[in-house]
């Protein structure tokens, strides 16, 4: 009650404002009778407060109470149900994808990196840089609020002073907790962060990715089974396009046949982005360790209309800011959704 109440009066003024939390669920001792606490479980009677999705999190990377067990990026053979629940912004305990904070690292534990390391102690940093992009990409496509902990785009790393990594650091000094700006210097650490920039861009590109309604994540989100256990893919149902999201995680390349019709590949092996890369066809070759978004073009409907008396027609002139503006052409234009052919 006390949260729903902060929550209205706050939007009253501020509607923008974003509530979340971590929710666990505590041992706590409640002072009072009839009270109940904020915690996932009790996310439908919050609606408009999201909490920290720690199912995506341990599927991703693996169970931050067991440091060396392998998540999903690091080999293990997940339960694609899960997977594809947490996608569509639909972990157990959230009604609606809104109240979904997808991350894979924040403050607390190991750094995404670190975390990969210790469950696969002998890869070197080249492949834990692509098993810590497809974490990010996951996390960043699927329905819900992304949430990255900072430096996670530069592969932070909190190396302990004795051996491993430092998993509790808020006392650690700042040898330990700076962010390392000089491995920029590097080109794995800068084209890491434009992977980062590019997965952005590819979101905020395409409303799809960011519904916030459970209705209308089934209605447009589909997952697609392969039969490798360690590839899982989605496709996504926008007006004027269609998406494809491979996600392989095996260590070989993977063969997978695509729908009917030309998909353009817009993020492949460390480049993401909006701009195509490439062309596929009738299949696709998915690099191991990686992600692969493609985007199909719908047929566009247009309608145009001849209408004249005797030697005169009519026509109308294009607003001036539009593509091929203050030209002349005859009515018409596209069929929107909705709208019916005359």
């Amino acid at each position: 009650k006390t949260i729903r109440n902060i929550i209205r009066t706050v939007h009253n003024t501020h509607p923008d404002v974003i509530f979340y939390g971590e929710g666990w669920h505590m041992d706590t001792q409640l002072t009072k009778p009839g009270l109940s606490l904020a915690t996932q479980s009790n996310a439908p009677e919050l609606p408009g407060f999201a909490f920290f999705n720690d199912t995506i999190r341990d599927l991703l990377r693996g169970s931050t109470f067991d440091c060396t067990a392998p998540g999903f990026v690091c080999g293990n053979e997940s339960s694609k149900d899960m997977l594809e629940s947490c996608f569509l912004g639909a972990p157990g305990w959230a009604p609606q994808p809104s109240q979904s904070i997808n991350y894979v690292s924040c403050h607390d534990n190991h750094t995404l990196f670190d975390r990969i390391a210790l469950s696969l102690p002998d890869a070197p940093p080249e492949e834990l840089a692509k098993r810590n992009n497809l974490a990010a990409a996951f996390s960043m496509l699927s329905l819900g609020v992304p949430f990255f902990q900072a430096g996670e785009e530069m592969l932070r790393t909190k190396p302990s002073k004795k051996e491993g990594f430092e998993h509790n650091s808020y006392r650690s000094p700042d040898r330990v907790n700076s962010l390392k700006w000089d491995t920029l210097d590097q080109e794995l650490y800068r084209n890491n962060v434009a992977y980062y920039k590019g997965l952005l861009a590819f979101r905020k590109a395409h409303p799809a990715l960011r519904l916030a309604s459970r209705e209308e994540a089934l209605k447009k989100v589909h997952p697609i089974r392969y039969p490798n256990p360690h590839v899982t893919a989605f496709r996504v149902e926008e007006p004027r396009q269609e998406l494809l999201l491979v996600f392989n995680a095996d260590t070989r390349t993977v063969h997978l046949p695509l729908p009917d019709g030309k998909w353009y590949i817009t993020i492949q092996d460390g480049i993401a982005g909006t701009v195509p890369l490439a062309c596929a066809e009738g299949a696709v070759e998915v690099s191991a360790l990686s992600t692969m978004a493609l985007v199909q073009e719908k047929p566009v409907d247009v309608v145009a209309a001849l209408i004249w008396e005797k030697d005169k027609f009519l026509i109308c002139q294009r607003p001036a800011t539009k593509a091929r503006g203050l030209l002349w052409e005859f009515v018409g234009g596209k069929v929107e959704p909705g709208e019916t052919f005359p």
